[in-house]
């Protein structure tokens, strides 16, 4: 069995807990259901449920070309806002080109309701590889993990180049496609930082335990792309780990382990973990941001440089 086929064994849908194949259960959005038409388009299943919106497998045209489609619920009683933050969710991903981010193909209204169409991945989520990690301990796949995650933090760099920060970038958010690639999905929370007028008004964003000290006590207006490097150090923590370094309680319980504890050492929580990993990550999620990596760039430099130099020296992912 080959790495990939570790990850695949080990994990299930990637759009979310409980649904093992990728369907829900109960009703769907709105009046769009399996069997209909929507834009042109032929609704399959409703793979994803969040709040407002949903992600529905469909295809087009004869060929059966198949696509995930995002659209609102309920786009008739939807504020006014809501619409607008799918609209603009939409044209940011649109504009952002990296293979190693999901890529939004087409955009549209039907009757009023927004929409957009994004490459349909089989894969599964990294958050599920935390699952089942008895077969994921040895230093082999953990390298492997590593090699694949650097993408990511590839992804972010162009992110940030562009003047874009992800801000909720986290294990559910990183999609492992047919290919075994990791893919950054979900660009919801993304800010434009040159779009100072939207400062006033943004909200918090991200999973609380990925969120960097920073954004815990600035609050909304902190986006700067040091929070999505130290995003980046937790979620490859958690992921060589395989768990979370701290109990995850209430927010304001976890708030405040994460601003007056230290994280636990990696080689502690994993033994598996080889000291040059557990270094990387442990720069990316230093206290204070001037220690932190001065960009996603940097991170993704020394990620490369570290499997490269095990290849080198023990043949391919060799233990």
């Amino acid at each position: 069995m080959d790495d990939y086929e570790l990850f695949r064994k080990s994990s299930r849908s990637p759009y979310g807990p409980g649904f093992p194949d990728g369907s829900l259960d109960g009703e769907a959005a709105g009046g769009i259901v399996a069997g209909s038409d929507f834009g042109g388009y032929h609704i399959v299943r409703e793979i994803y449920r969040g709040d407002p919106a949903s992600v529905f497998e469909a295809t087009e045209g004869i060929a059966g070309r198949r696509y995930a489609l995002k659209t609102l619920r309920e786009p008739v009683s939807a504020q006014p806002r809501v619409l607008e933050e799918l609209r603009r969710e939409a044209e940011v991903a649109a504009r952002l080109r990296h293979p190693s981010l999901q890529r939004v193909l087409g955009r549209g209204d039907v009757d009023g309701a927004p929409y957009f169409l994004m490459t349909l991945h089989s894969g599964v989520n990294a958050g599920s590889l935390l699952d089942d990690r008895a077969e994921l301990l040895e230093p082999s796949i953990l390298i492997e993990l590593a090699a694949r995650f650097a993408s990511i933090v590839d992804a972010v760099s162009a992110l940030h180049r562009q003047g874009v920060v992800h801000r909720d970038i986290n294990p559910s958010n990183i999609l492992l496609d047919a290919e075994g690639r990791f893919i950054l999905a979900d660009f919801g929370s993304t800010l434009n930082r040159a779009d100072r007028n939207l400062c006033p008004e943004v909200e918090p964003a991200g999973e609380l335990m990925y969120r960097s000290p920073q954004q815990l006590l600035a609050g909304a207006n902190h986006y700067a792309p040091s929070g999505d490097i130290y995003a980046l150090g937790m979620t490859l923590y958690v992921l060589l780990a395989g768990r979370l370094p701290l109990p995850a309680g209430n927010a304001e319980e976890l708030g405040k382990l994460k601003l007056t504890r230290e994280l636990p050492s990696l080689c502690r929580m994993n033994p598996q973990v080889p000291l040059g990993l557990d270094g990387i990550v442990r720069q990316a999620c230093e206290f204070q941001r001037a220690h932190r990596y001065k960009s996603a760039e940097d991170m993704a430099r020394d990620l490369k440089r570290f499997v490269s130099r095990r290849c080198r020296s023990r043949g391919r992912y060799a233990s």
